[in-house]
């Protein structure tokens, strides 16, 4: 990221300005064209957190966990009030712009001396250039609205929680800009032009195999066949590296096709891939299936995998573990297919995880993929038996229903002698236990089995994946892709909070922004507001059917099933944790509040941290989620009003 940063309005010519900020990169600031040295760097945070929050109050107690944590000084207020006052002597003549307002502090920033907004709205422009095929002008709004780059966003600043998910904002814009600005030079047909942009972005996000195969494009387009062969050499030693795992099948499609000199490569149009990775294609043509297909020559491979529901974002080392080990022939002392489980508390991304995952795979299994959803009833409403589940695939495998055995386990049989010898892919999701998968799993290396689960399913042989909450980037992200993106760009700090307040889980976070595009009058800041209302917070997390506290019964209903009496203790416990005024607790805290020894308090949380109510911190000591711990006092005391949170004031 590097740029020229001159200081002219677009659409004029130079001008003086009084006051200029620029976030994108170092942070500066200039008064009266001269650059102001602010050494200081909580003084730093403090400015930086004014800008982010765009003319907008940021609450002190904001403020205070951004610049000292969650511990801050008792003086943290008198110290907050003294960088205050020096950043308004920084700012003379103009420092009447930055004042006092009853939540906290404001900044006056107009649009045109700040370079973030003016970067949104060259970028803005290029993509209506774009959409009116204006091309050229397109090429150059965004080339214009990269220059504001210096380097990474606020890289001279200390950042916390906030700062971080501004700035990883801001560099995901930048990205998605570079990206844009490409396609329209590709269509131009002057790939060379973005070579060094995409260099830059690729050694910002070395492990993100769709950069690099644009850069190999670009390369290759501008008639650089070997430097495009030198950035798939490099990549593939990045990955091996980093992830242990070799490059992606679009990455080696475009390989094989740069040694071919394909001379359509690069192209609009030419040679694509759909997106979610469901043609059983290659460059080289067709995937053959390598299994026969049943008589009557009308059979062709399955392919049940259901479209992701909403957006998807992070999960990257997820996705790598499970790639490695889903797309890999099981070891030779084993005689089944390689079995990934996807495990962890009900609403925390599992399915989406593993929908994602399975397209990623599915061209690797051209002989089909097999889908099955356990927790979808029957019409009599009862969960589906596995021997339905095993008949449904065979009928999708081109067997007959005549010829399907009433029998459970010839049905097994039959199943896996209709899959032995071919490529199949199998998802089962949202499994109950081992009993309901073990059936489904092929007893053949060149298959494979992604399982998700709130349990481990620790009988089974496989490969397990925690899938736990997000990290607030994502968090952040998956909301404003959820709710409505341009109200998160005017409020990224409100969007913070509201990711914490929705525990950073991606059911809560999907149901919030589900909840912001019914309500488009409602600001980020309002909706947090009401959120913090510790207890209505679970009312608000709910959309058309779904709630968050309906997912959380669902793991309280498999702790009630445990058997007595351990099912006993563990309701009790789960019941008074609710009430404990600390998410933290040890194995001595729960043989406290229910009585008992140690061994029995163990025995206890054991059974709570099967239903998924309770995570491990370390052997000893537990946490039990925000938004459990507001289910857990409902359990307790039904009908009980829990304390608002305190305002942030």
């Amino acid at each position: 990221m590097s740029g020229a940063g001159e200081d002219t309005a677009d659409g004029d010519g130079p001008r003086v300005r009084t006051v200029t900020f620029r976030a994108l990169g170092p942070l500066e600031l200039r008064v009266a064209g001269e650059p102001v040295e602010i050494g200081a760097d909580k003084q730093r945070v403090l400015l930086s957190m004014l800008l982010a929050h765009g003319g907008r109050a940021v609450p002190v107690p904001t403020l205070l966990r951004e610049i000292w944590g969650d511990e801050p000084p008792r003086s943290a207020v008198a110290n907050l009030r003294t960088y205050v006052m020096q950043l308004r002597r920084h700012l003379r003549p103009a420092g009447a712009r930055l004042t006092t307002s009853r939540p906290g502090y404001v900044l006056r920033v107009d649009d045109a001396e700040f370079d973030v907004p003016r970067f949104r709205a060259r970028v803005a422009r290029a993509r209506r250039a774009a959409a009116e095929q204006r091309l050229p002008a397109a090429a150059e709004a965004y080339a214009q609205a990269l220059d504001l780059w210096r380097g990474a966003p606020l890289e001279d600043v200390s950042q916390g929680v906030a700062l971080r998910a501004f700035a990883q904002h801001l560099t995901e814009a930048y990205v998605s800009a570079v990206e844009e600005l490409v396609e329209v030079e590709s269509a131009l047909g002057r790939e060379g032009r973005v070579v060094q942009r995409l260099r830059q972005v690729v050694a910002l996000h070395p492990l993100n195999e769709r950069l690099r195969g644009r850069l190999m494009l670009a390369l290759y387009g501008s008639g650089d066949a070997a430097g495009a062969l030198d950035a798939f050499d490099e990549a593939r030693e990045t990955l091996r590296e980093e992830l242990g795992m070799d490059p992606g099948e679009e990455l080696c499609r475009i390989h094989r096709a740069v040694l071919r000199r394909d001379p359509a490569l690069g192209r609009p149009a030419a040679g694509a891939v759909p997106a979610n990775g469901s043609a059983s294609t290659s460059a080289s043509g067709p995937v053959p299936a390598s299994g026969s297909v049943p008589a009557g020559g009308s059979w062709a491979p399955p392919r049940q995998l259901p479209p992701e529901s909403g957006p998807f974002v992070g999960r990257q080392r997820e996705l790598a573990v499970a790639r490695a080990a889903a797309a890999a022939p099981g070891p030779a002392t084993t005689v089944s297919a390689p079995t990934v489980v996807l495990h962890g508390p009900g609403g925390y991304g599992k399915s989406a995880l593993a929908v994602r995952l399975a397209h990623e795979l599915a061209p690797l299994y051209p002989d089909g993929q097999l889908y099955a959803d356990l927790a979808a009833a029957a019409p009599d409403g009862r969960p589906p038996r596995p021997h339905d589940l095993v008949a449904g695939f065979l009928r999708a495998l081109g067997v007959p229903a005549a010829q399907i055995p009433d029998s459970p386990a010839e049905a097994v049989r039959r199943y896996r002698s209709a899959v032995a010898g071919r490529r199949v892919l199998v998802v089962v999701d949202n499994a109950r236990d081992a009993a309901q998968v073990r059936p489904l799993i092929p007893a053949d290396r060149a298959c494979a089995v992604v399982a998700t689960s709130r349990s481990s399913l620790p009988t089974l042989l496989a490969t397990r994946i925690a899938v736990g909450t997000l990290d607030e980037a994502a968090s952040v992200r998956l909301l404003a892709l959820t709710g409505t993106g341009e109200r998160f760009a005017r409020e990224p700090l409100a969007a913070v909070e509201l990711a914490r307040l929705c525990g950073r889980q991606p059911l809560a976070l999907r149901l919030a922004g589900a909840r912001l595009v019914a309500r488009p009058e409602w600001s980020l800041a309002c909706f947090a507001e009401r959120l913090r209302d510790r207890a209505h917070r679970l009312d608000e997390l709910r959309a058309e059917g779904v709630s968050v506290r309906a997912c959380i019964a669902e793991s309280y209903r498999q702790l009630l099933r445990a058997p007595l009496p351990a099912r006993v203790r563990s309701v009790r416990a789960f019941q008074l944790l609710g009430l404990y005024d600390r998410a933290e607790f040890d194995v001595a805290d729960v043989a406290a509040l229910l009585g008992t020894d140690p061994y029995r308090a163990a025995c206890a949380l054991d059974g709570l941290v099967e239903a998924q109510l309770v995570e491990p911190v370390t052997e000893r000591v537990f946490r039990m989620p925000e938004l459990v711990r507001l289910y857990a006092a409902e359990v307790a005391a039904p009908g009980r009003v829990l304390h608002a949170a305190p305002s942030p004031l």
